[in-house]
């Protein structure tokens, strides 16, 4: 198909998901925190933080995104899809203006746009999205999870979320049982005629979810967020409040998870609910963590979207200054 075609469906799909209504979402729950913390506490507790705060949030997500983008394209590496790394990264970075739908899930357009630039099957490259996901919660999960280690605090959301991730990929690798299902729906009226496409969905899931590519994928997760998770720690002793890196991750792990169980588009509300909570049991005052919670999803969610945007929108004007 021609580029055109990839800009106007990739049009359709942003306007679809509501990325502006999650934006107007956004700006209500911020107010809301601000109402919570005492507007005129918040805003003096903002005034105090140096730009050169953010910026480092900013920095440590931005290189968090490369460690992302890493995983991205070895993911691209295990199942043989050759893709140059420009055009690979093209994809990632344009991809992230999908980071504020429900559960991430509109990152699915990455697939959508290699299927139409490079010939790619979407049936597999979906799996590299999904496989994405998986190993972004177990990472995640692994922080939330240093409050229980150290500070005695659990979450159901996590112990939920790790349990059915486990039995999700040991049912995966369970290759005899899960090709038999295949086959079977091979039968069923509707569903019978994309077996193939199913078949291949599960063949890219099955090499992706491997011990090696799992191990990998799931360090490189790991790195990405912890760095997200330490610009909370920046954000904290900005304040100059005493913070800990483990707890910061904590809060940020288990916000994060608490967000993705919600299927609320960026785990809005959830999310900073729950960081919010986190904070204040363990002492810090409603506007240190209001304040805090709110810069770094600024610093991290809407950034986010913000370089995933402005990556596609080049990458259009630039296709459209080709074409003229």
């Amino acid at each position: 198909m021609s580029g055109e075609t990839v800009v106007d469906r990739s049009r359709t799909v942003v306007r679809s998901h509501g990325v502006w209504l999650t934006a107007l979402l956004s700006v209500v729950v911020f107010l809301g925190l601000a109402v919570y913390a005492d507007v005129g506490t918040l805003m003096r507790t903002l005034a105090t933080v140096e730009w050169e705060t953010f910026a480092i949030v900013v920095g440590l997500t931005t290189v968090g995104y490369g460690f992302r983008f890493a995983k991205w394209h070895y993911y691209l590496y295990c199942l043989e899809i050759d893709v140059p790394v420009d055009a690979s990264a093209l994809t990632f970075f344009s991809g992230l203006m999908m980071v504020v739908t429900p559960g991430k899930a509109g990152e699915v357009w990455k697939a959508w746009f290699l299927r139409d630039k490079r010939g790619v099957p979407a049936s597999k490259t979906t799996s590299v999205v999904g496989a994405e996901r998986i190993t972004d919660l177990i990472a995640l999960s692994a922080m939330a999870a240093l409050g229980l280690v150290f500070y005695s605090h659990s979450s159901l959301p996590v112990v939920i979320t790790l349990g059915t991730i486990v039995i999700g990929i040991g049912l995966l690798q369970w290759r005899r049982a899960s090709l038999a299902i295949l086959g079977g729906l091979e039968s069923v009226p509707v569903v019978g005629q994309y077996a193939t496409d199913l078949e291949r969905f599960y063949e890219s899931a099955y090499r992706l979810f491997r011990l090696r590519p799992l191990v990998i994928s799931t360090l490189l997760s790991l790195v990405a967020w912890g760095l997200e998770g330490l610009a909370l720690w920046v954000v904290l002793d900005g304040f100059g409040v005493e913070a800990s890196v483990v707890v910061s991750l904590f809060v940020f792990g288990l916000g994060s998870v608490v967000g993705a169980v919600s299927m609320l588009p960026g785990g809005l509300a959830a999310t900073e609910a729950s960081m919010i909570g986190v904070l204040v049991s363990f002492g810090y005052s409603e506007a240190v963590a209001a304040a805090a919670t709110m810069i770094v999803r600024v610093g991290t969610l809407w950034y986010a979207a913000a370089l995933g945007t402005a990556v596609f929108l080049t990458y259009k004007g630039t296709r459209l200054t080709e074409n003229e």
